[in-house]
């Protein structure tokens, strides 16, 4: 998306502010019997909290009596696509030369098939304060490409531990006959599966899938209320981001990430599949008004060479005159209004009632 996204949105984006923005809420929410905003594996951002850092570290070491219970993944703030991320378990190994944040490895990921995946969900905002927003019910399922392990001598085997499409592409002859995505035949790609159809065998295993979707929009939700309150409001812009999920084996859901401008490229027939459908339903949801674009022209350079004029007539009139010249007569949808075609998409903010 190159044109009408959101500024400022740094605070959803990038790695260490989201968990800043959460933190907060989770502090100013929290009580003995809620805690809601638990949305994210406990989290440090270095330098700045490298002494927090230590404390858990050395308070989950005793707890655990060793190395296996304390496993973190570095990730520098301001790259995506796996780039710099690595595995570590012990804290001498820890070292940066840019801002990091380390977070802790949830190490009891829900596997299919033996394979630990992530979920890419993608939710389409059109507006922040207030907040409005719509969640796709597809997306894919992402996979490593050899069976999860915990062994000590396979923690930095990318092809394990880590999802990322981009990392994964570089093992795509490890990816053979055994794994989720080729048995998912044309539901799957390389490393890759749709939502949907991992829903299926799921929910085959016996898995109430609409409860573990209802997570999914709620950690979605928690994340844009917790992060979208410093965000301005931008009546032109909408923007589609890509938010990076998994289930532990408890069946709770973890946020991993939000992504901005997540990628819509299609490698595959897959891709074309899920992401050109989502790109097709955006633009029917966002609907964004034809207008007279000789008569904008016009209106522009009138409201540029003419100086105001002693007139009864209100500045807002005359405004609202030029809209509807422009616009020819059709509104864009309001704020709250439900969207005439909503495709695949379900609406998570406002809430409706």
């Amino acid at each position: 998306q190159k044109i009408n996204r959101f500024r400022g949105t740094r605070g959803l984006t990038r790695k260490d502010l989201l968990k800043k923005n959460i933190q907060r809420f989770r502090n100013k929410t929290t009580t003995r019997d809620d805690d809601s905003f638990n949305i994210m594996p406990l989290t440090y951002a270095l330098p700045h909290e490298f002494n927090s850092f230590v404390s858990s570290y050395q308070s989950i070491k005793k707890i655990g009596g060793n190395k296996a219970a304390n496993f973190w993944i570095i990730k520098p703030v301001g790259l995506s696509r796996g780039r710099g991320i690595s595995l570590v378990n012990d804290i001498a190994e820890v070292s940066y030369s840019q801002p990091i944040v380390i977070q802790r490895y949830i190490t009891d990921p829900l596997c299919f098939m033996g394979f630990k995946f992530d979920l890419r969900i993608y939710v389409l905002v059109t507006s922040f304060g207030p907040l409005e927003a719509f969640i796709y019910r597809e997306g894919l399922a992402r996979f490593g490409s050899r069976k999860y392990s915990l062994r000590p001598e396979f923690l930095h085997d990318h092809r394990i531990h880590l999802t990322n499409t981009s990392i994964q592409k570089e093992f795509g002859d490890d990816i053979d006959r055994s794994h989720p995505a080729y048995l998912a035949g044309s539901n799957g790609s390389g490393n890759k599966a749709s939502l949907t159809w991992l829903w299926k065998r799921l929910k085959g295993l016996g898995m109430d899938t609409e409860k573990l979707w209802l997570q999914i929009v709620e950690v979605c939700r928690r994340a844009l209320v917790a992060s979208g309150s410093d965000i301005e409001h931008q009546p032109n812009s909408f923007e589609i981001f890509g938010f990076d999920l998994m289930f532990d084996q408890h069946l709770k859901c973890w946020l991993i990430e939000v992504n901005s401008s997540p990628s819509l490229g299609c490698d595959s027939d897959l891709d074309i599949r899920i992401k050109g459908t989502l790109i097709r339903d955006s633009i029917a949801l966002v609907a964004p008004p034809a207008y007279d674009r000789e008569r904008l022209a016009a209106i522009c350079k009138r409201r540029m060479t003419h100086r105001k004029s002693a007139s009864r007539v209100s500045s807002r009139d005359v405004l609202e005159k030029d809209l509807s010249q422009i616009l020819k007569n059709k509104l864009p949808r309001k704020f709250g209004e439900f969207p005439k075609r909503i495709g695949n998409f379900e609406r998570i903010a406002p809430a409706d009632s």
